[in-house]
């Protein structure tokens, strides 16, 4: 998995402080943070693993290695911001991990010029981790063998048909560079569609001052809107190998192969004239010209009238041409909508966690008083300004997901209370109306939230057993307080659980629960 360098140094610190979060909840978290990327956005997402954390401005003129606490970011302004896990510093020396987590080491002089002073200190307790670890280490595995396999499946059965044919070497080198051009075209068509790929633009940089994405997104690089040279690339190698595959000595291969020599020509005079040089495109071009090499030392035929129009010869050539054309105009627009929606995700989400925009919208939502009388239940640091107020139901699915992430919060920020109103039937037949009350009726607040997550994260909803396990006695007072909470609900005008408040101003469309983390920093 390809990993930026905000990614890979966040993963690395969470693998050196030994704390349990997987790759992808490491690029998910940073990813959807409105201001990544930012150290405020490693900063939360930190905290929302349980890491304690905190960023220092350092003066380096004043600097000494022992005020320092290891291992910590270091912020690198360069190339547009970059980070460095520092684990030591000497006298000398200057020793970190590079984003492959490999120790390195630089001269001090030369870290603390191209350092701004910036660092980020996070600690570890027993408590950290992300939620669901197990099961998002086996969701991101699978993940990201997904490819592997893939490759591994096609090896497997390209050696299955060689151990069960006769190939001549020929036909056999042609193969081979029909699918390294094949692959390396699948590379151009990413790049031109993602630009920010990390793999290819290293890939790209080889070499010296190289870059493929001003050929790539030049003029010169399209057909038309819609057709670009990295299209005719992936298709021309793509069908070639499957007529090879289904007829090796069709003469239509080394013609074809003819054909495209032309462009080896406008390709790289192109480049010559734009005095930048795409690495990728220039080894498509060698290719070909190692293709053309191949059939000339091989003397294949390139008589067409030694085709012969059988029914087999027509069948492969017509299934090798529009196969996979056919594939490629159905996946390209879907790739296509799929990268676009990703920028134009990108943009909403700048809008959407404006702090200045949510304020306004929340504050344009009618307030309502959540005073004792409601008697709700009240979890986390009473004294916090921020109040989030849910309005729950014991059997309701959403309600569960959404205490079980309030719950994390509470666990790991002192900035925020909770307080949970019940709507329920408020009759004693009604099982969530028994569950409410024995909530309410609960004293100690570390029972309340031991009784709140058993209840929550059980599958079964076993009332009886919950209940022998928190004994309380349901008096006629509780039976007031659900009533007094549900004509509450009425005036609030609540009609679906959950419904969250922050201070008392209802969530308004289209922010979520999740949403809120982002305004309380």
């Amino acid at each position: 998995m390809i990993k930026s360098n905000l990614e890979a140094t966040v993963f690395n610190l969470i693998k050196t402080l030994k704390v349990k979060v997987t790759h992808r909840s490491v690029a998910e978290c940073l990813e959807d943070h409105p201001e990544y990327p930012s150290l405020l956005s490693v900063s939360d997402c930190l905290s929302d693993w349980g890491l304690r954390n905190q960023s220092y401005l350092i003066d380096k003129a004043a600097f000494t290695e022992t005020d320092m606490l290891f291992p910590f970011l270091a912020h690198l302004p360069e190339k547009g911001g970059r980070f460095m896990l520092v684990t030591s510093i000497t006298d000398t020396a200057v020793f970190y991990k590079n984003e492959s987590n490999s120790e390195s080491k630089i001269a001090r002089n030369e870290f603390l010029s191209r350092w701004d002073g910036i660092a980020l200190h996070a600690t570890a307790d027993d408590s950290s981790g992300e939620q669901n670890y197990l099961s998002n280490l086996v969701k991101s595995s699978l993940e990201s063998a997904k490819v592997p396999a893939t490759f591994l499946l096609l090896v497997t059965i390209i050696c299955w048909g060689v151990a069960n044919t006769t190939i001549h070497l020929p036909i056999a080198l042609l193969g081979s560079i029909k699918l390294l051009g094949l692959a390396i075209s699948m590379l151009l068509v990413i790049q031109s569609i993602n630009s920010n790929n990390p793999f290819i633009k290293n890939l790209c940089g080889l070499g010296g001052k190289n870059d493929c994405n001003a050929i790539l997104k030049s003029d010169a690089a399209k057909l038309t809107s819609w057709l670009t040279w990295s299209d005719v690339g992936l298709m021309y190698f793509s069908c070639s190998f499957l007529l090879l595959v289904l007829d090796p000595l069709m003469p239509l291969l080394p013609l074809v192969n003819l054909l495209a020599l032309p462009y080896t020509i406008y390709s790289v005079t192109y480049q010559y004239r734009a005095k930048n040089w795409c690495v990728l495109c220039c080894a498509v071009q060698l290719l070909l010209l190692l293709e053309a090499v191949t059939f000339w030392l091989s003397h294949y035929s390139f008589d067409l009238l030694s085709f012969g129009f059988s029914l087999n010869a027509i069948s492969s050539l017509l299934v090798s041409l529009l196969l996979p054309v056919l594939i490629w105009a159905y996946v390209k627009p879907i790739i296509l909508k799929a990268s676009q929606l990703k920028s134009v995700k990108s943009q909403l989400k700048t809008f959407k966690y404006n702090y200045d925009l949510f304020h306004q919208a929340l504050k344009n939502q009618p307030k309502y008083a959540i005073s004792n009388d409601l008697r709700p239940i009240v979890l986390g640091n009473p004294k916090a300004e921020t109040t989030i107020t849910m309005v729950s139901n014991p059997f309701c699915g959403p309600c569960a997901k959404a205490h079980q992430l309030i719950d994390g919060w509470i666990k790991h920020r002192e900035d925020i209370q909770l307080k949970v109103i019940f709507l329920t039937a408020n009759t004693d037949s009604d099982l969530r109306t028994k569950v409410s009350r024995h909530l309410c009726a609960l004293s100690s607040e570390d029972v309340i939230e031991n009784a709140m997550n058993e209840w929550y994260s059980s599958a079964q909803k076993d009332y009886k057993s919950w209940a022998e396990k928190y004994p309380i006695t349901v008096g006629e007072e509780m039976k007031n307080i659900m009533q007094i909470q549900n004509e509450w609900c009425d005036v609030a005008e609540i009609e679906y659980t959950p419904t969250i408040f922050l201070n008392g101003y209802k969530l308004p469309e289209p922010y979520r629960l999740e949403d809120i983390k982002y305004f309380l920093s």
